[in-house]
């Protein structure tokens, strides 16, 4: 007997959300955190003479290599097989 969320996470699994979806998003979340912190793509001065980072910018930036990334299926492979133990080592810590 084949649950309804049984149904479901196979319907992702043909979708492609495992190895499209989550790697690009991982991917562009990291990507878009290290650009951020580090202002290497230049800032932005607003009213109170405070500089922001430049997220326009970084958005695009984080989005081209999330989907560089996706396009390679070795590196979204390597994604899918190492982060289980990533997050067991992060649970275990």
């Amino acid at each position: 007997m084949v649950t309804p969320l049984g149904k479901a996470i196979e319907f992702f699994r043909e979708f492609g959300l495992f190895d499209v979806v989550l790697p690009f998003l991982l991917v562009f979340t990291i990507v878009f955190a290290i650009l951020e912190k580090t202002k290497i793509l230049g800032t932005t001065k607003i009213k109170g003479g405070e500089e922001i980072p430049n997220k326009n910018l970084n958005a695009m930036v984080a989005f081209v290599v999330g989907l560089l990334v996706v396009a390679t299926a070795n590196v979204v492979r390597t994604i899918n097989e190492s982060l289980p133990n990533v997050v067991i080592l992060i649970v275990a810590s």
